[in-house]
């Protein structure tokens, strides 16, 4: 396979599941109730309790075709079709058959009597396709145009009644700012990319899962409205959205923060390997979070230095009474079972960022300020534990 063949390939997979997010915002509206699969019974199909309504067959290239009536792409659908209306006789009438193409079809061949009204024209299609199955010579498609020849000329006319070819559709760059065009009202014009973007990668989450599930998924459309509604309120003034709350830092990235000034805080107030451990993917999830509110420009002049100093002011609040309660008598257990109680107290209390209550958004960055030595849990840790300089900039991701 050529680079450029394999290219296509790959982006024809990636087009199916874009274009898939677009049909179904189009229809949330005018259809409820609508399901939606890829690769279940068809490239798309929209079906309502499990019975389908449409089929879409897709066909996508980078580079700008024409498709004839001769095409192996138009006669394998048309053999993938008939055979489908054989297998299910009840479909006869009922299914719409959608052939979308990002090629481009001649005026006067059959595909263009497929098209929508006003031009479309079955009778016409239909003779057309007769006389191009009937004088092919192509063995792949060979068994299609056997097929489809092998039905009453009513039949045949009846399957193409249920076609509808659309053709110099849009390709998968352009498929992505038509889904803007379709959820610009969902959020602030300057948000918007993030917003799409965002929407698109829980959209692949939800493929993924469907195409992983044995026999396909149907998705309910209205699964898609939900989302909308929840990044719609991310994206409001008063929230921000969270990426990380799920995710993991990699044994490599766990071995290295264990060596962070955050983590001898830690032991230094007997805090045992599972919390070490906590407190190591909270930092981590914080630093990802914050670096890409920062990079997306979605925080506020100063935000986190203002967030920053309210952490520090809830933890001075505590620290006043801790330092209250330690004598020169003491040892290092009492000492560290002081540092310990003022550690629960004060990472026991979220403290939000806006209406952002995710707790390891406030726990790691406490553990930022303690790794920078701002904060600190026992009585003398800013004599025990030596200031590291921030290397990776306070809000740069942990790799």
């Amino acid at each position: 396979m050529t680079t450029h063949s394999a290219s296509d390939a790959a982006s024809g997979y990636l087009f199916q599941c874009r274009f898939a997010l677009l049909a179904a915002l189009r229809r949330q509206q005018t259809q409820p109730g609508l399901e939606i699969s890829i690769e279940c019974f068809d490239d798309v199909a929209f079906s309502q309790s499990g019975t389908p309504l449409e089929l879409v067959q897709t066909k996508h290239s980078l580079t700008t075709k024409t498709m004839s009536d001769m095409a192996t792409q138009l006669w394998k659908t048309i053999g993938i079709w008939t055979k489908r209306v054989i297998d299910h006789p009840a479909d006869l009438g009922r299914l719409k058959l959608t052939l979308l193409t990002t090629a481009k079809v001649s005026n006067g061949s059959a595909l263009a009597a497929l098209r929508p009204s006003p031009a479309r024209d079955v009778a016409s299609a239909c003779a057309k396709l007769e006389e191009a199955a009937t004088s092919s010579e192509n063995k792949e498609i060979a068994w299609a145009t056997a097929l489809f020849l092998a039905q009453t000329p009513a039949l045949r006319l009846q399957i193409l009644e249920m076609v509808e070819v659309l053709d110099a559709s849009a390709n998968i760059v352009d498929v992505a700012s038509e889904i803007a065009d379709s959820v610009r009202r969902a959020c602030r014009g300057e948000h918007l990319k993030l917003f799409v973007e965002r929407l698109e990668g829980w959209w692949f989450a939800v493929v993924i899962d469907a195409l992983a599930t044995k026999g396909g998924k149907l998705v309910p459309v209205a699964l898609i409205d939900s989302k909308i509604d929840d990044l719609r309120e991310e994206f409001g003034p008063a929230k921000l959205p969270i990426d990380y709350a799920l995710a993991d830092p990699s044994e490599v990235a766990v071995s290295t923060l264990e060596a962070r000034p955050f983590v001898s805080q830690l032991k230094l107030v007997a805090v045992g390997p599972t919390g070490q451990r906590a407190a190591i993917v909270d930092y981590f999830r914080a630093r990802q979070q914050r670096s890409r509110w920062a990079r997306e420009g979605l925080l506020r002049h100063n935000e986190l230095s203002e967030y920053g100093k309210r952490l520090t002011e809830n933890w001075k609040r505590r620290w006043g009474r801790l330092e209250g309660k330690v004598t020169n008598e003491m040892s290092h257990e009492q000492l560290a079972e002081l540092g310990s109680a003022l550690y629960a107290e004060t990472t026991d209390t979220c403290v939000p960022l806006r209406e952002v209550s995710e707790p390891f958004v406030s726990h790691g960055s406490y553990h930022i300020l303690s790794d920078k030595c701002e904060v600190g849990w026992h009585p003398h840790y800013s004599t025990l534990i030596p200031r590291k300089p921030d290397v990776d900039g306070d809000d740069e991701p942990v790799e």
